[in-house]
């Protein structure tokens, strides 16, 4: 199978816990658990941060929130590991301002790269070449579909936006421009900020 390099690794994180917040009615989208890191261990169970500790050998292992494993897991199956693009981001930040950060959709991985992709252009495969000469899978891509609360953090902190805002901004943030799902079939694996990525040609 040929693959094209379409951009690298230029941001790794995990959500510490669900950035969706409160109850509801009231439920409000905060990036605020988001925790970057510099490596990240894919498995079939998830994502796990590794974080360095000062004077410790070992690093400090955070588990994301979509994790089997995590105390409060939201993982349904389907939604073991997330990444994105810049590319989006600057589609995003482009219709909704700055307050827009980067990694702010919670994506674990971010890629660099001046393509934009719906889940047809990935083929449901997504490889990436790491430092340490590993080859890693990601398989059954599905879109991360956007949710209400995401959507009004994304219109600047509208709590109570129209009807018509609404669903045009689910609209725009669907089909994966606000990220991608993926699961690892393989065995436990590193990856790191600087890996390359590839799609199917």
């Amino acid at each position: 199978m040929a693959l094209r390099k379409i951009g690298v690794v230029v941001r790794l994180q995990i959500q510490q816990e669900s950035l969706k917040r409160g109850r509801s009615p009231n439920r409000y989208y905060d990036p605020a658990p988001l925790l970057l890191v510099d490596t990240l261990r894919l498995s079939e169970e998830g994502v796990v941060g590794l974080v360095d500790v000062e004077g410790q050998h070992a690093p400090r292992e955070v588990l994301d929130v979509h994790h089997f494993g995590h105390y409060d897991s939201k993982n349904r199956g389907d939604n073991d590991i997330s990444f994105n693009f810049t590319s989006h981001y600057a589609r995003m930040r482009e219709r909704f301002g700055k307050h827009f950060e980067i990694g702010c959709a919670g994506e674990n991985i971010l890629i660099e790269t001046d393509e934009e992709f719906e889940v047809s252009a990935l083929d449901d495969d997504v490889t990436i070449k790491t430092a340490r000469g590993k080859t890693v899978r990601l398989t059954k891509v599905c879109p991360a579909a956007p949710c209400a609360p995401f959507s009004e953090y994304a219109l600047n902190g509208q709590q109570k936006p129209s009807r018509d805002e609404m669903r045009e901004t689910l609209q725009f943030l669907d089909n994966g421009t606000r990220g991608f799902y993926a699961q690892q079939p393989g065995p436990p694996v590193i990856i790191t900020v600087g890996d390359e990525v590839f799609v199917s040609e």
